[in-house]
């Protein structure tokens, strides 16, 4: 299958990072590894979702976020 976009420099980046796929016990686990979960803020009855976390590997992220941009 295949994704606009999504080159063989994207895939390489990707497959590269995740490495082994069997150590992630869920494939939305993978998001989260790469930090494209959105930030949390809670307190009292305050409760906000921020942007993107920013945690883990950010070549694989910026890769995955410019890839839908250059079609």
């Amino acid at each position: 299958m295949s994704a606009p976009g999504v080159g063989a420099l994207v895939a390489l980046t990707y497959r590269s990072a995740v490495d082994d796929p069997s150590r992630f016990e869920k494939s939305s686990a993978i998001g989260a590894y790469f930090g494209l979960t959105p930030k949390k803020y809670q307190s009292g009855e305050t409760d906000h979702d921020g942007g993107v976390s920013k945690v883990g590997d950010g070549m694989v992220r910026t890769a995955l976020f410019e890839a839908p941009i250059s079609c």
